[in-house]
């Protein structure tokens, strides 16, 4: 029996079974759908989009500068939302992809959602043993551990679901209070955690989630979002800082309490 963390599962929902035991306690922490892997182009978008249309989107996102993101966005959804038939398309495959996850969880679960995740139908479709916490505490253990849903508007962010305002965001760490165990989609504002060495861009990160930090000292934060970190782990005064990883990748879940080597 152990507790068991995982992020950015990304549609490698088979692994799962391989990494959960019946009597474990999974903690998701948010991204589980494949819209797109940037590596391969695999994932629903390119089921339902020709992959030129896709690579037309990504480029936009991708050369478009900090400033222009608004303008950015709309093009993309002219690219790849314009199209009704296919983006109901799109949404069938999302809800049938999230049913398959919940299908393969097979022990005791606490989820939240990330950025490319729709709320509503995490809500809707999680059933049995996943319960899902938009922010809140759940006692796991003997353990408080408090849960954030969601992630604030970046510099990259496109209008995804689960994005939402910085300050509502923030309200949102405000509210929690102290706990024993941080979890997180969104990583703290450090950037030797935030930059993405792949991509080769920041993504910043919460101040609001290092200032929690700072000031309620958690024995450990775990969150996602940052597939491929220039570092993984890191120590906050007495809070050990950890990437859960880029599941669909690595297929290897994190056991807390992860040890960070005060």
């Amino acid at each position: 029996m152990a507790i068991k963390i995982i992020s950015d599962v990304h549609g490698e929902y088979a692994a799962l079974t391989e990494q959960l035991e019946p009597d474990d306690t999974a903690v998701f922490l948010g991204d589980y759908v494949n819209l797109i892997d940037f590596q391969t182009l695999e994932g629903i978008l390119t089921e339902v989009y020709s992959r030129e249309e896709v690579l037309r989107a990504l480029g936009i996102l991708n050369q478009g500068k900090k400033e222009d993101r608004d303008e950015a966005r709309r093009q993309i959804r002219e690219v790849v939302g314009s199209d009704m038939e296919k983006a109901a398309r799109v949404g069938q495959l999302v809800v049938a992809s999230y049913r398959e996850l919940f299908a393969c969880i097979p022990c005791r679960a606490y989820m939240i959602y990330g950025n490319t995740d729709t709320p509503q139908m995490v809500r809707e479709l999680a059933y049995g043993n996943v319960e899902v916490i938009e922010t809140g505490v759940a006692e796991i253990e003997g353990q408080s551990f408090g849960f954030i849903s969601g992630s604030p508007h970046g510099p990259w962010t496109v209008g995804l679901p689960g994005e939402m305002d910085v300050e509502e965001y923030d309200k949102r760490v405000r509210s929690l209070g102290p706990v024993d165990v941080l979890c997180t989609h969104y990583p703290p504002a450090i950037p030797e955690l935030t930059w993405d060495l792949l991509a080769n861009r920041d993504e910043t990160g919460s101040v609001a989630l290092l200032e929690y930090v700072n000031e309620h000292s958690p024995s450990h934060h775990y969150f996602g979002h940052v597939h491929h970190p220039r570092e993984s782990t890191g120590v906050r005064g007495a809070t050990c800082l950890v990437n859960a990883g880029f599941f669909r990748e690595h297929r290897t879940a994190v056991v807390h309490p992860f040890e960070c080597g005060f």
